[in-house]
């Protein structure tokens, strides 16, 4: 069973294709208009082969089979043209296609084609498989701690140095599709490792990878921290906004999907206040406003800062004030 990923900018033609290539027992797992969005999806889930029309805009199709050919990238490639000028078949098989189809594909010669490249894929089974791998890494990646990240990454690349000799272009081609996906990853992130890669050798392009890899758990730790403050900052405006409420830590944390052990120790780590000492802070902050205002009684200020009983509101006051509510309002002269 092959996973075709069908390259055609007309969608009528691209739904007949793909109807005939199910019918056929085979998986679409792609479909694209153009070069530049199926090499976007190779990047994502690589199929076993590639159907693309030769034409596309100004000859993108043969530059796509050129592409895949010259990265060394384990996928079989197929070509529909309705052109049947011979420069452009020759140039598409020297590229590595299997064969050339002439549009209306009919779905005997279709059939043929892809039963060759079934025979195709074997060859290329190991490669795919590594791709296959590859794929789950990335995948998890956000779920991976750094260790793992690290390990998983290493085990990755060992198993592509596992190739023979004989298959140096297969590992090539792999080294070149890990740095696609890697680039890939990044710019979702808004992320960008400039060093080039260039090959001149397998331990170069290992250390590269490396590099890449450390580049990502250090911006992924970054990207993290910054969540988190951001998270822990929502939380203490809610708090600041809504200080009459008689919150808790445990409903403050729940509210904004964080641990009571872990917003406590976040929200020290970001205010230097404990949650109780933050809510209190504020509550004093607001309750020294008021009591400059002479036609508001004390307990009348304690229940509008939050304070349920004058006793407890005095008692804070002092702690954060150094002085009473009366003695800070004598202060003032009021």
């Amino acid at each position: 069973m092959l996973h075709v990923l069908i390259v055609e900018p007309y969608t009528g033609k691209r739904a007949r294709i793909k109807k005939m290539v199910q019918e056929m027992g085979h998986i679409v797992v792609g479909e694209a208009r153009d070069r530049e969005e199926a090499l976007g999806l190779m990047e994502q889930g690589w199929p076993t082969l590639l159907l693309t029309d030769l034409m596309l805009p100004r000859l993108e199709g043969l530059a796509l089979v050129s592409q895949v050919y010259e990265q060394r990238i384990p996928v079989v490639t197929i070509v529909l043209s309705d052109c049947t000028r011979f420069d452009y078949v020759r140039q598409s098989m020297q590229a590595g296609a299997i064969d050339y189809l002439l549009k209306p594909v009919k779905a005997e010669e279709l059939r043929r084609a892809l039963q060759r490249a079934e025979e195709r894929v074997g060859y290329f089974h190991t490669a795919h498989r590594e791709f296959v791998q590859a794929q789950q890494f990335f995948e998890r990646l956000d779920l991976l701690q750094p260790g793992a990240v690290i390990q998983r990454h290493a085990e990755m690349i060992q198993s592509m140095q596992s190739f023979e000799e004989g298959q140096q272009g297969e590992r090539l081609g792999l080294f070149r599709m890990l740095y696609a996906k890697w680039h890939c990853v990044l710019r979702k992130r808004g992320l960008i490792f400039d060093e080039p890669f260039l090959w001149e050798g397998e331990e170069e392009a290992i250390a590269y990878f490396q590099r890449l890899c450390e580049f990502w758990i250090a911006q992924s730790a970054s990207s993290a921290d910054n969540g988190v403050k951001l998270n822990v900052k929502r939380a203490c405006d809610y708090i600041r906004e809504n200080y009459r409420s008689d919150h808790t830590l445990a409903e403050v944390s729940e509210r904004f999907g964080m641990s009571v052990s872990y917003f406590s120790v976040q929200i020290k780590k970001y205010t230097g206040y404990s949650f109780v000492n933050y809510l209190n802070r504020i509550r004093i902050e607001k309750a020294k406003e008021l009591l400059l205002q002479p036609n508001l009684k004390i307990y009348e200020v304690a229940g509008e800062v939050g304070y349920d009983t004058l006793q407890y509101f005095n008692k804070v006051f002092k702690q954060a004030v150094h002085m009473t509510p009366g003695e800070y309002r004598r202060r003032f002269g009021i």
